[in-house]
């Protein structure tokens, strides 16, 4: 959904109460929220109520809806903040999102396609599972969520410079899988393999 169309709807929220433009952002949103909720409290059902509690809370704000600069951010917030207090509340104090992965669209066409997808998301993940909670969570921010750098900042507490070091240690760890997984590959050389 593009930030125009975001835009549409939440003014047609504030100005008409549509429940119907409400669900439709609500739906957008929720995914993206409920693993980052998730990454902060654990389970399910905490993550799902933090969500309801935000939207919850936006629907009986929602003549101030046009008021949010940045929509996106402002739900990031909202939900940081309140997996913050039921962390303190709950007296957990750990953030583990190992079980995070990559998804990369299947728009292949062939088999073959589909089976070098399913490699490559396997690689990517196979990379990402050997970086640091935070620079999991950076990455999948920005790559995935499309976050700016300075957003993840923001969201985070964290520099800029931060972001920009998490990001490239990311990336930096992708490559050298690839190269790795390349090398197995190639053949020794040196071997001819069939000659006239």
């Amino acid at each position: 959904m593009l930030d125009t169309e975001i835009k549409y709807l939440l003014n047609d929220i504030a100005l008409n109460n549509n429940r119907t433009s409400f669900k439709r952002v609500y739906l957008f949103y929720y995914s993206k929220l409920f693993w980052f909720a998730k990454s902060f409290v654990k389970t399910d059902e905490a993550a799902e109520e933090i969500i309801d509690d935000v939207f919850l809370n936006l629907w009986m704000q929602r003549a101030r809806l046009t008021d949010i600069g940045n929509f996106s951010n402002y739900c990031y917030m909202a939900v940081k903040n309140k997996s913050l207090t039921h962390v303190s509340k709950a007296k957990l104090n750990q953030v583990n999102i190992d079980d995070v992965e990559v998804e990369i669209a299947d728009s292949a066409a062939t088999g073959e396609d589909k089976m070098i997808c399913s490699d490559t998301t396997a690689l990517i993940n196979n990379s990402l599972s050997k970086l640091s909670d935070q620079c999991k969570l950076v990455f999948k921010l920005v790559k995935e969520d499309g976050l700016k750098y300075r957003e993840v900042a923001e969201l985070l507490n964290l520099s800029i410079k931060t972001v920009e070091y998490h990001m490239g240690n990311a990336l930096r760890q992708i490559s050298v899988g690839i190269i790795n997984s390349q090398k197995d590959q190639v053949p020794a050389h040196g071997k001819v393999l069939s000659e006239k």
